[in-house]
């Protein structure tokens, strides 16, 4: 369903099938292109629509990044928000994705992550990673890699975006279907993740993730906030980013493929053919 149509139905926070001519940099507020490899490019979507070409050189790590503000956010910089008085605690979010036929080296590591910005110098109260799992036993599939900045204390721990060390990791579950493997690709699949934090006190929040409909992988016992959104000043969901960072470097020169961007309070559903 095009987003002119998906727009109108309630529980949409943003949609981007990427058939707008306006600019990216006006509806997200990072976006890097790099050199001209992460682009809209008529023919890259599904169904030969729009969509974004990633291209990979071989060894390289970065290849560019979406990343989009949602709710309210501590971090002026973090521009075009959609609904940004809203304090989300509770989001699915989905992307198309298709690796080029022959495509190798698993996954390439970074897809996507929804996270909570937590104050202007990008301390992070959790961060709900979708991502290749950085193993050769997982490099074909997506795993669902939760974290949290907050301790057990409620207290925000973490000091900086991505601070490793005062991430308190809560375990990763690997999915089950190898949509990375060489001989699976040159297909559309369509991922969907959902996020809930937990209720104050208590280890309730979820993670899930879907792969064309099929459940990957489900978490429903996550101590994402502690007691840390009751305090004053704190803050929910707030970011969501589709990214290509491959930690060590794409194995040759290839191209991936990104369409149908959607980010709801709603359950979304898979129409990838």
């Amino acid at each position: 369903m095009p987003c002119d149509s998906l727009r109108q139905i309630p529980g949409i926070i943003f949609c981007d099938d990427f058939e707008s001519t306006d600019p990216l940099g006006n509806r997200y507020f990072g976006y890097d292109p790099d050199d001209g490899e992460f682009i809209r490019m008529a023919g890259a979507g599904r169904n030969g629509s729009h969509g974004m070409r990633v291209k990979f050189q071989a060894g390289e790590v970065e290849a560019g990044v979406l990343q989009k503000a949602i709710g309210r956010s501590p971090d002026p910089g973090m521009k075009y928000s959609s609904m940004p008085d809203s304090n989300f605690t509770d989001i699915y979010w989905r992307i198309e994705l298709r690796n080029q036929p022959g495509w190798e080296g698993g996954g390439g590591d970074k897809l996507s992550r929804a996270t909570s910005i937590a104050s202007k110098t990008w301390q992070q109260g959790m961060i709900a990673h979708v991502w290749s799992g950085g193993q050769p036993n997982s490099y074909d599939y997506l795993v669902m890699d939760p974290a949290s900045g907050i301790n057990t204390d409620s207290q925000l721990a973490s000091k900086k975006y991505n601070d490793f060390e005062n991430l308190r990791w809560m375990g990763g579950t690997q999915g089950s279907t190898p949509l990375f493997r060489t001989d699976q690709t040159g297909k559309w699949n369509c991922i969907v993740a959902h996020v809930k934090l937990n209720t104050p006190g208590l280890s309730d929040g979820i993670f899930e993730v879907w792969v064309n409909g099929e459940l990957q992988g489900a978490r429903y016992d996550l101590n994402w906030h502690a007691r840390w959104n009751l305090q004053p000043g704190s803050y929910g969901i707030n970011a969501v980013f589709f990214e290509n960072y491959w930690n060590k470097g794409s194995v040759k020169e290839q191209e991936r493929y990104f369409d149908n961007i959607l980010i709801s309070t709603r359950p979304i559903a898979c129409d990838c053919r």
